[in-house]
């Protein structure tokens, strides 16, 4: 049987919202601090009348604020933004070195880059930056001082400052290692089901509303839901003990995980209730599935005294512009309708009688507001 760990890892966990915002802060900040020393430099290096170490600053004082303005006007964009904001960084930093090799001011500054690589671009890409920086500051620390005949810096100020370099980027590396950890712990515990594995309702709602909104913009998207309910759990829990009853939730969780495709999601809304999201299939695209799906449960769930275990399932498609509380409200008629018709079965056409439009079902997924 799967681990906590192997259940969680199974479905992909959205970036926490505040570690995002923090992001979009410290590029804010890093911009502002930014723009303002390139400014200061600016006005340095013009008054030298170098106008060829003039150009790093210039060019940082110009493209930052547009790449501010840029996230103002499309924050979805963070990550290219991101990007670019550490490649105008690093070209900034290895011009630094090429320009002013013989300046202890500048090898001063080494050790803050790597920190700020990885806070803009994660582990692996922080990696590659700081990589092609040392590269570049090392070339530049030969060469330079060569063509421009001037004294180079010292060589042991010079390994000082690599050593503090190199030091800095396995310190950042770590730290962020163990922030990302401790981050991605949390995100689970939040929004995923560690008995299962699958998301919880208010993180599984959120994935929905996210799939709705995609299906109206992009044309020609479908988006099919499953809302699946255990047939007579109370009896188990009743009869079993609810250790035999957790067992089996595990069990619905391990079968969905091995029917669904990757980038569907599946949800515990509650109990011994859960909702599939099966983003670009039709109704008829994901009958199948789900009858694969009930059958898996049927032939490879079973309860502690031998017997099986059955699921009924409500199976419908979204409607452009319809409220995802009617979307909910027919998929839970549709399971109640698997259960009044024998249960173990799929329902994916709604009955049109009085019974069923009286009908008010108990779990409340018509109002998903309330999670």
């Amino acid at each position: 049987m799967a681990t906590n760990r192997e259940r969680a890892d199974a479905q992909e966990l959205p970036e926490d919202k505040s570690f995002i915002r923090d992001r979009i802060r410290f590029l804010k900040v890093a911009g502002v601090i930014g723009i303002l020393s390139s400014l200061v430099m600016t006005g340095i290096e013009f008054s030298r009348n170098d106008l060829v170490r003039l150009l790093p600053s210039v060019l940082f004082s110009v493209v930052a604020p547009l790449l501010l303005l840029w996230l103002r006007q499309r924050p979805q964009d963070l990550d290219r933004i991101l990007a670019a904001f550490a490649g105008l960084i690093l070209i900034q930093q290895i011009s630094g070195a090429v320009l002013s090799a013989n300046e202890i001011l500048m090898l001063i500054w080494y050790p803050v880059f790597p920190l700020t690589y990885f806070f803009l671009l994660g582990v692996r890409r922080a990696l590659v930056w700081n990589a092609v920086a040392m590269v570049g500051i090392t070339v530049g620390y030969i060469l330079f001082p060569v063509l421009a005949r001037i004294p180079p810096v010292p060589p042991a100020m010079f390994l000082t400052a690599l050593l503090a370099y190199g030091v800095a980027v396995v310190l950042a590396w770590y730290h962020y290692g163990v922030i990302h950890a401790y981050q991605l712990r949390l995100t689970r515990e939040a929004t995923l089901d560690g008995l299962t594995g699958a998301f919880l309702r208010k993180a599984g709602l959120d994935h929905l509303s996210r799939l709705m909104a995609q299906a109206e913009r992009i044309s020609g998207m479908t988006l099919s839901i499953a809302l699946l309910d255990i047939d007579d759990f109370k009896s188990i829990n009743d009869q079993d003990g609810h250790q035999s009853g957790d067992q089996v939730l595990a069990m619905i969780g391990e079968s969905i995980r091995s029917v669904i495709r990757k980038g569907d999601i599946f949800v515990r809304l509650g109990g011994e209730e859960f909702l599939l999201l099966l983003p670009g299939l039709s109704l008829k695209e994901a009958d199948p599935l789900a009858e694969n799906l009930r059958r898996r449960i049927e032939e490879g769930v079973f309860r502690s005294n031998g017997t099986r275990v059955t699921v009924s399932i409500g199976l419908t498609q979204y409607r452009t512009g319809e409220p995802m509380a009617e979307l909910l409200r027919r998929a839970d008629n549709l399971m109640y309708s698997a259960k009044r018709g024998g249960k173990n079965c799929v329902r994916t056409q709604e009955e049109r009688s009085p019974e069923q439009d009286l009908f008010v079902p108990e779990t409340g997924l018509a109002s998903p507001e309330s999670a």
